[in-house]
């Protein structure tokens, strides 16, 4: 009798070890998810907060504060933090510290010359591949943008056109590096509103219509023809004292 009662809580504690187990893998993995999620949702705000101008260049970020700001532990922030430095949209400020990447005049107009070769090989590469309901619709997206002042719309609608063929082309690294390009542009670009809101509309659907014709060359012109257009109205603003000229 006795020895049936000794071993009988052995046998329960050993139940309960073994139930217990799969629980805590599963609230690992749940853990795990979590994190990846709050990374993802720190490296989207973050992104923003630049691109959109409430981060300035050269600003310090001090992680500790910006995960107050966000109201999340350091851990995903600090992920999302190295990726941004990755995308060259950070660099280092010190050991503990990011800030924010400035981009000079000329490096712009270095970005804008590549894109100039990319982005035109990329449009003609896309012939044909995307549907032109899609284009159709960006069309009209355009058109409905307000002419009164420049916005997120119009960045929105600035990233959907040129992503959209520089997607279509079928070459990966071409689409990456354009993608990558377009970043270092917005960087100097967000230092001082460019009010070019009825030229990029005009330029913008002159690359549609080509595309929706067929027309590889006048597509590959008016892409051409809208960079170029762009550099000159930078170079103006530049020489007006419009926009500011950031140091390496």
């Amino acid at each position: 009798m006795h020895s049936a009662t000794r071993t009988r809580p052995r046998a329960e504690a050993t139940a309960q070890v073994q139930y217990r187990a799969p629980i805590d893998d599963e609230a690992q993995e749940g853990s795990e998810e979590s994190s990846s999620n709050l990374t993802d949702r720190a490296y989207a705000i973050v992104r923003r907060l630049i691109l959109q101008k409430e981060l300035s260049g050269g600003e310090v970020l001090v992680e500790g504060r910006l995960a107050e700001r966000l109201q999340m532990s350091r851990t995903p922030l600090r992920e999302a933090l190295l990726r941004l430095e990755g995308e060259g949209l950070l660099v280092r400020a010190n050991t503990r510290s990011y800030a924010v990447r400035r981009i000079t005049a000329s490096h712009y107009f270095q970005c804008l010359q590549v894109r100039e070769r990319l982005e035109s090989q990329a449009v003609c590469l896309a012939m044909g591949r995307v549907p032109p309901a899609e284009i159709r619709a960006l069309r009209e997206n355009i058109l409905a943008l307000d002419s009164s002042q420049q916005g997120a719309s119009h960045w929105q609608a600035d990233d959907e056109i040129h992503g959209l063929f520089a997607r279509a082309s079928g070459n990966a690294m071409l689409a990456e590096t354009i993608a990558h390009l377009r970043v270092l542009c917005r960087l100097f670009e967000v230092v001082d509103p460019f009010n070019r809101i009825d030229d990029d509309r005009k330029e913008h659907l002159a690359i549609l219509d080509a595309y929706i014709a067929g027309d590889e060359k006048s597509a590959d012109e008016a892409v051409l023809s809208h960079l170029r257009n762009l550099a000159r109205y930078t170079l103006s603003r530049l020489s007006n004292g419009l926009v500011s000229d950031f140091g390496a």
